[in-house]
């Protein structure tokens, strides 16, 4: 992967403040999919739907990132 991934505290705080079985699911869904770059882990409706906003959350702060950053 060539790219950072900007999580912020915003996405952070969204996570922190989930119940822990959703909290768990979603952020080790983000770790198979962003950091390791598989399949996230199945997801029952209710954390297929945060996981999307939150994907969503990360997807958006890296792009701002990158968008300002110089490219050599």
């Amino acid at each position: 992967m060539n790219q950072a991934i900007i999580i912020t505290p915003h996405v952070i705080n969204t996570l922190k403040s989930l119940p822990e079985q959703e909290r768990s699911a979603i952020t080790t869904a983000l770790a198979e999919e962003m950091i390791l770059g598989g399949c996230p882990s199945p997801l029952s409706p209710y954390q297929r739907m945060l996981y999307s906003i939150i994907r969503f959350y990360v997807e958006r702060d890296t792009m701002k990132y990158n968008d300002g950053r110089c490219y050599d």
